[in-house]
């Protein structure tokens, strides 16, 4: 199921992951991990055959132009080696990836053999989910596990048991097959606006770059996250400053925000959020031009 597989020796390391789709709203986990990738310099060193894990119907390739011609990308789950990046003897692998559609068990499985290969002792899963919560409070973060403690190398150690029911994603089967064979794992999840669905929100991604390393000893230079968030920020009040029905619901989230009540139901007008979406995509857009 591995192509271009390039077997490294380990003698410990700890694994993060996060995969595009169900568990990424706003590109939040995925945009996270991409960070930690660049930042750390990781080196790929595996990547799953596409064709047995994708209807290219529903999750379909895309083509761009390049200084080498027309190239096309794609859905991907690439595994990347950060070469003792925790201490002098714990190394991390990484797996950013697109939620497969295919052969949870036998992606699972194969992952798993691969990690234990690589003497894996620990695992943190990064997602976000879109909630009930305005964009002015700040991301949420919750952290879940399948076991009361991490290993030494953790900052913090102990964790809440996930009390979720519900659909899942192809984490928690990963998560569940690592708990039969004793290995740990947390999950990491970042709470995002529900009325920012389609754009890429920087904030989400910081949030839990900023939470990953309260539990493990990574530093990262947000900076540059920390930028596009501002100018994020700036053109979502201009959006809102404009429509006065968006402007009142935010503040009603806010005033359920704050005093915690939780029965407030979501925006069901379809056209003001499709108006504040194109802003913003228009926004970025705009952003990606400046060269930021």
């Amino acid at each position: 199921m591995f192509k271009n597989l390039e077997k490294i020796s380990c003698d410990n390391s700890i694994f993060i992951v996060a995969f595009k789709g169900w568990s990424d709203a706003a590109e939040g986990a995925t945009n996270a991990i991409d960070t930690l990738i660049t930042q750390y310099e990781a080196e790929k060193f595996a990547s799953f055959e596409e064709e047995e894990l994708f209807a290219f119907a529903r999750e379909r390739p895309i083509i761009k132009n390049s200084k080498e011609g027309r190239e096309i990308h794609w859905p991907n789950n690439d595994l990347f080696y950060i070469q003792n990046a925790i201490n002098d003897s714990t190394s991390l692998v990484v797996l950013n990836g697109t939620e497969p559609h295919f052969k949870w068990k036998t992606f699972s499985s194969e992952l798993i053999n691969l990690l234990l290969s690589m003497n894996v002792k620990a695992v943190v899963t990064l997602g976000a989910l879109l909630d009930s919560i305005p964009h002015t409070r700040g991301v949420k973060t919750q952290v879940t596990g399948q076991h009361l403690y991490m290993p030494s190398e953790f900052k913090k150690k102990k964790i809440e048991p996930s009390k979720y029911e519900g659909p899942t994603g192809i984490t928690s089967v990963i998560i569940e097959d690592l708990k039969k064979i004793d290995i740990p794992s947390m999950s990491i999840w970042a709470h995002a606006p529900h009325y920012l669905q389609s754009s890429p929100n920087p904030l989400v991604a910081q949030a839990l770059l900023e939470e990953l390393s309260k539990w493990l000893p990574l530093n990262f230079d947000t900076k540059k996250l920390k930028r596009k968030s501002e100018k994020y920020i700036s053109a979502l009040d201009s959006a809102i400053s404009q429509d006065s029905e968006l402007k009142s619901y935010i503040e009603k989230l806010e005033t359920k925000y704050d005093s915690a009540v939780v029965d407030f139901p979501p925006v069901d007008d379809d056209l003001l959020l499709k108006d504040l979406e194109k802003f913003l995509e228009t926004n970025k857009g705009n952003d990606s031009s400046s060269g930021e």
